[in-house]
């Protein structure tokens, strides 16, 4: 029988389907993503209204990659990888050595991953659902919600991070496994776990998955990945980041040191459980997973045993004692992105399913095998057009109530009004040695992190030997900030003892302080 559906042939044997409009759709949500993301992040540092954490951070280290090799920063002692194994920051610092090293490189490549998390939900919610007629419709409509999801807007406000890359090729790396490519799946996998250590979650979900829903000897696959994931999820965290730290404590050892440390923390439920059970049941934290539940349309519900691989990671973020883990913000509702999607997915199906026997029994039809032929065709071309536009208003209705950035937001956010200036800074920077230390206001540290060493103010007293540069139209996170550098500024004038190098009218950059009786 001849396929009638209409067809395009590109060179290099690339067949594409232009009738598999989900598909099409679901690319196509992803590009816009990408250029709505891009847009907000280049303006907020063109701006200079960009935060210092964790962009400058991130910008450092890999600038410093890239320049000499060296896995450090000027936020944190000891090498990178003993605080995040994130060897997968390689790939940027190469690209900033050849092309443009800039913190806008890591903000353009977030934008990017952001929209890329479309296609790749896509694929693996329509390998999971198929052979539904329906699988493509709903798959599509569950994904190109995703950045608009309330916890997603948190995710792009947090500026770079390399998990989020890990997230899309853990995705990558299931679909990749349900549709039999074996090698394809060890690579993405690979790659997804060199992104961070804590990432190897995702990747033992998306192999629990490939286990259970694939076909023939995938399902081998599925249970190696599983035990490939936790084993270096032991390795990477108990072994391999403490030697590297070599006894020096982790930024995030204190987020658990409330719990007693150790293995003190298997038993604090039983001898802090006061504590312990308010931790868990912060009602600010559930309204954010809550609505990434109402997102995906409560299918995760449908599957509950699925669902419950949502709360250890849950659990551990809860219990922490960072207010931004502990709220689930910023970057931080990415690790539980792939066990909500895989447990929407298995809903789907469940979901399905229900929704067929409810048609026969109402028709008289006997069950059918297949679960393609359950759902008429007729039917289908009803409802399909139509089912990711219903899909999407729960996300966006919980992107209208959980805040969000723009169009979503409807406040004016204060980055949006700045004007760009990023190049003036940096003409003024330019006066300023490659291996001095510099301090700068908190919206001037990421673009000028590509240098060996690189401070905020926060209003404290710059060191005598630091170059110090100001904005005078200087972006404050928040009013202390602002307080305390106008009179951090007000001092710097006063002071006789610290050479004006430039002053454009709007940056000024002073040098060291010079020694009293010096010309």
């Amino acid at each position: 029988m001849t396929d009638t559906r209409s067809s395009t042939t590109l060179p290099g044997r690339l067949h594409v389907r232009t009738r598999d409009w989900p598909a099409l759709v679901s690319v196509a949500a992803g590009m816009a993503a990408v250029v709505w993301a891009a847009n907000l992040l280049v303006r907020r540092i063109a701006g200079l209204s960009a935060p210092p954490y964790d962009l400058a951070f991130f910008q450092q280290v890999v600038w410093n990659v890239g320049a000499n090799g060296q896995w450090i920063s000027s936020f944190s002692g000891g090498s990178f990888l003993g605080v995040h194994f994130s060897p997968i920051l390689v790939i940027p610092a190469v690209l900033e050595r050849l092309m443009w090293a800039d913190a806008r490189v890591l903000s353009l490549s977030h934008a990017v991953t952001i929209g890329a998390l479309v296609p790749a939900a896509f694929l693996l919610i329509r390998a999971t659902l198929k052979p539904s007629r329906a699988a493509g419709p709903l798959a599509a409509g569950l994904a190109i919600t995703i950045p608009w999801w309330g916890s997603m807007q948190e995710v792009i406000r947090s500026d770079f991070h390399p998990e989020a890359a890990g997230v899309v090729l853990a995705l990558f790396a299931g679909w990749a496994g349900l549709t039999g490519r074996p090698r394809v799946m060890w690579g993405l996998a690979a790659l997804a776990l060199a992104t961070r250590e804590d990432v190897a979650y995702g990747v033992a979900i998306v192999g629990l998955l490939v286990a259970v829903r694939g076909r023939g000897r995938m399902r081998q696959h599925g249970r190696a990945m599983i035990a490939v994931a936790l084993a270096w999820a032991v390795i990477v965290f108990g072994i391999l980041m403490p030697w590297i730290r070599q006894g020096a404590v982790g930024d995030t050892d204190g987020y658990y040191a409330w719990l007693g440390g150790g293995l003190n923390v298997l038993s604090a439920p039983f001898t802090m459980t006061e504590a312990v059970a308010a931790a868990l049941t912060r009602s600010g934290s559930w309204f954010v997973v809550g609505g990434m539940v109402i997102s995906l349309v409560g299918l995760p519900l449908l599957r509950p045993r699925w669902a419950l691989l949502t709360l250890p990671p849950l659990a551990a973020l809860l219990l922490s004692a960072n207010s931004f883990q502990a709220g689930i913000r910023l970057q931080y509702p990415l690790i539980l992105v792939v066990p909500l999607l895989v447990a929407a997915a298995l809903g789907g199906r469940r979901a399905i399913a229900a929704a067929n026997r409810l048609r026969r029994r109402r028709r008289g039809h006997r069950p059918e095998r297949a679960l393609g032929a359950r759902f008429p065709r007729r039917h289908a071309r009803r409802l399909s057009p139509l089912l990711p536009l219903l899909l999407a208003l729960p996300a966006v209705a919980g992107a209208w109530v959980q805040g969000s950035l723009p169009p979503f937001d409807l406040g004016d956010p204060s980055f949006l009004a700045r004007p760009p200036a990023i190049d003036r800074l940096r003409l003024v920077a330019a006066a300023v040695p490659s291996s001095a230390r510099l301090l700068v206001d908190e919206g001037l540290v990421a673009p000028l992190a590509d240098r060996s060493s690189i401070g905020r103010l926060a209003g404290s007293t710059p060191a005598p030997d630091a170059y110090v540069l100001i904005d005078r139209l200087a972006w404050s996170p928040t009013w202390r900030l602002e307080r305390r550098q106008a009179q951090l500024v007000d001092r710097l004038e006063r002071s006789a003892d610290r050479p004006i190098l430039a002053d454009d009218g709007r940056f000024v950059l002073w040098g060291p302080q010079t020694v009293a009786g010096s010309p």
